[in-house]
């Protein structure tokens, strides 16, 4: 039982640590969309230095979950 849930653990904390650099690449990638939200909904998602951070999060929250259900699917 222990070592199950050391799996699981270490599986999410993998996963977690995985999607970090890849989140960062995709939120660069949706710097289009970024400036999109920013000029329709007026909300601030790009400064001079890049997308918010709000964006960031966004996508590693979304990449994460995708990742997390996906793995669950595969058994």
């Amino acid at each position: 039982m222990t070592r199950d849930v050391g799996r699981i653990v270490a599986g999410i904390v993998g996963i977690a640590l995985i999607a970090l650099p890849c989140a960062f690449v995709i939120t660069l990638l949706l710097m289009p969309l970024w400036s999109w939200i920013e000029a329709r909904f007026h909300i601030e998602s790009v400064g001079h230095s890049g997308p918010a951070g709000w964006c960031f999060f966004a996508v590693y929250g979304v990449l994460l979950a995708f990742w997390l259900i996906l793995s669950q699917r595969r058994g």
